[in-house]
Formats: C-alpha cells, structure tokens, sequence
C-alpha cells in the first residue's frame, strides 16, 4: 500500500470521527436543550402557580381593604386581580396539557378557585350592595375561608407534584449535560490521540518515503556507479527499439556508429558479425531485438568488426526483457563481455591441446620405434624397420639413414623412403655439416647447404648425426619441403621445430639402438667365436650342428660333418714358440675360412682341432672341399719376425648324416673316429666314416 492509500485511508478516517464527535455532539445538545425546556416548562408552571396563588390572595386583600376602608379603588384592584388569576389559570391549563396528573390536580383545584372568586366578587357586590349586613359579610367570609383552605391545600399538592418534575428534569438535565460533556470530553481525547497517531503514523511514512527516496536515490547512485564501472557493455532499449541508455564501455564499443535506435542497419552501422567472423546478424538475430520480443538470450559469441577501422573483439552476448511488477514490457536489455583474450586464449589453448596430442602420438610412436628397434636382431634388421617406419613418423617427409662404414672414410646409405632424391647415397663423411658439427644442421636459417644435398634439395633439409655413447654412427638425412606449404609464417615455424624434435628424437633412439645391435653382436661373437683365429667356437658348434641337423631331418637333405687336426702341432709349437704357434692356427684358419661357403660353418674345436659344418653336401663334396684346404695349407708360407717357419700338414676326418650317424653327438663321434683313423694312418690324409655294420672298414680317400 503506498501513502497515498494510506493517507486516504487516515483522512477518510479523520472525517468519519469528526462526523461522529459532531453528531453526538449534536444529539447531546439536542438533549441538553430538550432537558433545559423541560426544567424552564416546569418552572414556568411553578411561577403560574405562584403567580395564580398571588392574584387570588391579592384579590382577597382587595376584597378585604374594600370592605373595611371602602376604598373604591380596590374594586378596580380586585377586578384586575380577578382576570389575572383566571387567566394565571388558563395558563397553567395550556402549560399541564401534556402532563395528565396535573391536569387532574388542575380540574381538582378549578371548582374551589373559581367558587372563591366568585364569593368574593359575591362579597364586594353585596358590600356594594348592603354594606350593613354584617352577617351576610360573616357567612360569606367563613365560606371563602374554607375554599380557600381547600383551594391552598390543591395548590401545594399541585405545586409539590410541579416541583418533584422539576426536581427530576433538573437531574435529567444534569445527567444529559454530564453525559454530553463525558461523551465529548472522551471524543475530544480519542479525536487528539487521533490526531497524535494521525500525525506520527504521516510522519513515520513520510520518513519512511524519505528514506526510501534517499535508498532510491543511492541505488541509483550505486546503479549508475556500476554501470560506469562494469567491464561489460549494457545496452537498454524502450518497446519501440529506440536505445535509451548505455553504461561507457557501450558508448565506447558504438563510437563512431550513429546507431540510436534498432533497424535493419544497425548490424552493419556496428559491424556485428557472427562466429564465423564473415556473416552478419540479422536485426531480428541481435540479442537486444530478441529481448524486446520477451526472449532471453544468453552465452551468445559475436565478432565485432567496426567500420571505423577499430581492432575486432570478439563479444558474449546475454540478455533479456524488462518487466514491470506487473509482468508489462517496457524494453530490453542486452549485456556485451569481451573475450577477446579468452578467444586467443581458447586458440592458444587448442594449439597446445594439439602439441601436446601431437607429443602424445609422437611420444607413442617413437617409443613403437625404440621396442621395435631394440626388437630387431641385426643391424640390418635395424635398416628395415627404420625405413618402414620413419616414412609416417617423420609426416610422409622423404629421407634417407646414412651410416659411416667400418674404414670411417665413406657414409653410405643404409636405408631410404619416400624417394628420397636431394642427397648422394654415398659421400665422404666431411661433405655433412651435421657430422662435423656434432649436431642437427639445415633449413632455410643455414648458411649454405651440405656438398652431399643436390641443387633441387636447396636449403629445405635437415641432417641429424647418429651419436650414442660417443660415437658418431652416421647421419639421418630429411627433406623438408612439406613445411613451407602450412599457410602462415607461424605454422611453418613450428611444423620445421616440429620436424627437427622429432628428428633429433628418431635419430636418438636410432642410434641407441644401433650401438647396442653392434654391442650385442660384440658379445655374440665373443660368446661364439675364438678370438685368436675369428672361427666359431665349440659351442656354436654343437647348437649349430643340432639346427642343421633338424633343417636336414625335414628336407630329406644331406649334413656332412669334418674334423680337422694339425699335424705335429705341439713339435711345431715347442720349436717356434707360442706365437709362432699362433701364427700357425690364424693363417690355417684364414684358409679354411677362404675354402667354405657362405652358410658353411668353420669352427675351432680345441687347440689345433677344427670342424666344418657342410650343409647339403655328402661326403665325396665334403672330401673335395676338405682336400683343397688341406693342399693350401701344406704349402703355406709362414714368417715370424723375419724367420721362415716349417711347413705343416694336416689330418681331417669326414661323417655325414643321415648315412653315418642321426644325432649330433653320433655324428661327431664318427667324424672323430675318421680322423683318429687318418692320424693312426700316418698323417697328411683324409678318412671317411663307413659304418662297420655294413662291413666296411674306415676309407682313407686321401689324395
């Protein structure tokens, strides 16, 4: 209820008890007079009475003095006191009329009022008349005497009946006058209270409209205060579409546009466009137009382009009717944020979003690599799978793993993908910036290319040595025309740092793997090999034996096993010393290294044994290969320090499988017992193993 309401109400209130103080006021007074005429009626029938007693005793007195002085003027005296006591009568009559005791007492008093009158008018007429009769004066006395009497003893009743009403309507009249003034006097304080209320309630809503004036007014203060100092642009427009307010930052973000209310221009007039940074809004697309329709509008993106040539922002757009109280429009509002630097925040968080899935695939891929490398057996191994491989870790980039050989003097290329074309496959080691730098070297930021890249690589290359636990492997080569084709100076930037972490990573664990490949291999041949001839040991020996022997059981194909011995090896070793002795077992395993195929296997058995693993050759290939390095090693010439040393001879054994033995230590066995044979035989010859149970004797088929 506003104070408007509420003072009505209290002025209509105020009205209703002054009406009441005046009506009971009026009727108190009206009782009041009503009571007071009463009282003055009544004292009015107590003067006409008194007054009707006086003229009938005045009359009397007249009657009296005439008859005793003869006075004529008493006649007159007499008469007129007569007419007024009649009409004293008359009157007490109209003033009783309402009252019918007195009435009564009034008829009750009549007869002896008017029997007196008339005996003393009877008196002064006969004393007019006979003046000498005294008796007659006598009788006439003592009979207005008792009339009289009678006539008093009326008139005291009717007197004290008179004064008992008046009594009463004196107290009436009191009570009423009481009442009245209680009644007023209780008005007069409930009217003051009243007042009082009436004036302490206006004065306590018009405080409190003060104060509600001066909250509003702050609010407004502190409205217009956070419009000034809100970030985001507000933006208010009545029901028509006319713009009626906007805080600074809307003004700013609208200077230079003469938009004042919403049209079918506005979008341009402001450069409002939508995400796609390319259309622009509709007017009944903006948020503001959307508003006005009693739409709410919330987390809306706009790129504002300002015709003047100001820097576009990037905007989120909120907002929504206004209503009354009443649920009325009067207009709209709409809310502008700039996030701009969200937005490049939003970019810049994206781009890391993809390094970072970008490292994540390459971190997976690499580590694909390195299980897949350190998988491998071979180095060879190594060269395959690093082709297959570095052709979608390096982006389809075409390239080539060069690696130095074993002289140091040539980089040769070990494998190549994607065609690559822009380097030499085979170079001198001092043609690679990169190798003699020790680190990545190319791109368009390098002074001048290597000798190795040809014309067409120009600059757009990379080279990463192949390094691991100080040693340089080689150089893993990339083209790097892909990068120049990204679309902006920033992304080929980073698709070139991109392609050199992931070189330097490839070329990492490439060589990580290499050197331990070569480590492992190292270890191999130590575990295999003897050390002082190069051949296989005796180990290597029995495991390789059992493999052949396994592959010959399935190809239905022959497996010829030899021992061989050097004759008089200790005679030879006693004359020239040990190292003379050692010079011996090299060259003797040189020649039987240069007399065996590739996929033979030569081995040092013991001391100056040795043993050939021959496979899918029977026993008269095996005796020829047998007989050529038996010829080429007794005609060796051996020198140690300038002294020519003896000749030497040699005794071998020869067993095949399946026709001699089916086990490996079956088939050494009998290889062993074919040497013992030559041995016993004299020496510088070769013996083949013929089973005994076919009757054949141990065959010597020395030349």
């Amino acid at each position: 209820m506003n104070l408007k309401s509420k003072t009505n109400i209290a002025f209509f209130l105020a009205l209703i008890t002054l009406a009441m103080i005046g009506w009971f006021s009026l009727q108190g007074n009206r009782r009041t007079e009503e009571k007071d005429q009463l009282v003055s009626h009544s004292r009015d029938v107590l003067e006409a009475s008194a007054s009707l007693r006086s003229h009938i005793s005045n009359a009397a007195a007249a009657r009296r003095a005439y008859s005793l002085w003869g006075d004529s003027r008493q006649i007159d005296a007499f008469s007129v006191e007569y007419k007024s006591a009649l009409a004293d009568f008359a009157t007490l009559r109209k003033l009783t009329a309402d009252n019918a005791e007195q009435q009564v007492s009034l008829t009750q008093m009549e007869p002896p009022m008017k029997a007196r009158l008339s005996l003393l008018k009877e008196s002064i007429e006969l004393h007019q008349g006979t003046p000498d009769y005294p008796k007659q004066q006598d009788a006439l006395t003592g009979q207005s005497a008792r009339l009289s009497a009678q006539f008093i003893e009326l008139i005291d009743k009717f007197d004290l009946a008179e004064r008992l009403l008046l009594q009463q309507r004196t107290a009436a009249a009191q009570a009423s006058y009481l009442r009245g003034t209680r009644i007023n006097a209780f008005l007069g304080v409930f009217v003051f209270l009243f007042l009082i209320l009436t004036v302490g309630f206006l004065n306590r809503e018009l405080s409190r409209r003060e104060e509600a004036e001066r909250s509003t007014a702050e609010q407004r203060e502190l409205l217009q205060s956070i419009l000034e100092s809100c970030s985001d642009a507000v933006i208010v427009a009545d029901t028509s579409g006319k713009i009626i307010l906007r805080n600074p930052v809307g003004m700013r973000y609208n200077a230079g546009a003469p938009a004042q209310e919403i049209d079918e221009k506005y979008p341009q007039l402001l450069g409002l466009y939508k995400d796609d940074g390319e259309t622009l809004f509709k007017t009944e697309e903006l948020p503001l137009s959307r508003a006005l329709r009693g739409d709410s509008v919330n987390g809306l993106e706009m790129f504002i382009r300002p015709p003047n040539g100001a820097e576009p922002r990037w905007m989120l757009a909120a907002g929504g009717p206004l209503l009354t109280t009443r649920g009325e429009k009067r207009g709209g509002v709409a809310f502008l944020r700039d996030i701009t630097d969200r937005k490049k925040a939003d970019e810049q968080l994206t781009v890391a979003l993809l390094e970072s899935e970008t490292l994540a695939r390459e971190s997976k891929e690499l580590s694909e690599l390195g299980d897949s490398l350190h998988s491998c057996q071979t180095v060879e191994e190594a060269y395959k799978m690093s082709e297959n491989a570095l052709s979608g870790i390096l982006g389809l980039r075409p390239g080539a793993l060069c690696i130095i050989n074993s002289s140091r003097d040539l980089v040769e290329s070990a494998a190549t993908w994607n065609n690559c074309s822009t380097t030499e496959l085979l170079f001198h080691p001092d043609d690679c910036w990169g190798l003699r730098r020790g680190k990545p070297y190319g791109g368009p930021g390098s002074p001048m290319a290597c000798s190795h890249v040809r014309a067409s690589g120009a600059m757009n290359f990379l080279c990463v040595p192949l390094v691991a636990q100080g040693e340089t492997l080689g150089v893993l080569y990339v083209e790097d025309k892909l990068s120049l084709l990204a679309p902006s100076p920033q992304a080929v930037q980073f698709e070139q740092s991109t392609l050199k972490r992931r070189s330097i990573a490839v070329a990492e664990r490439i060589s990580l793997a290499l050197v331990n490949l070569k480590l492992r291999e190292l270890l191999r041949n130590q575990s295999i090999r003897d050390p002082l001839t190069g051949l296989y040991n005796r180990r290597y020996l029995e495991e390789s034996l059992n493999r052949e022997l396994h592959r010959a059981k399935r190809t239905g194909r022959n497996v010829s096993l030899v021992m061989l011995d050097l004759d008089h090896f200790k005679q030879f070793n006693d004359t020239f010393g040990h190292q003379g002795g050692d010079i011996l077992l090299k060259e003797a395993a040189e020649v039987i290294k240069s007399r065996v195929r590739a996929g033979d296997i030569a081995c040092r058995y013991g001391g100056e044994e040795f043993s050939l693993i021959l496979a899918e050759v029977d026993t008269e290939g095996a005796q020829r290969c047998v007989e050529n390095i038996r010829e080429r090693i007794k005609h060796l010439s051996l020198h140690n320090r300038g002294q020519t040393l003896g000749t030497v001879t040699i005794s071998a054994g020869i067993a095949a499988y399946p026709t001699d033995a089916d086990s490996s230590e079956d088939l050494i066995h009998a290889a062993d017992q074919a040497l013992y044979r030559a041995k016993k035989a004299g020496r510088d010859c070769i013996f083949v193993y013929e089973s005994l149970e076919s009757g054949s004797k141990l065959t010597d088929r020395s030349a």
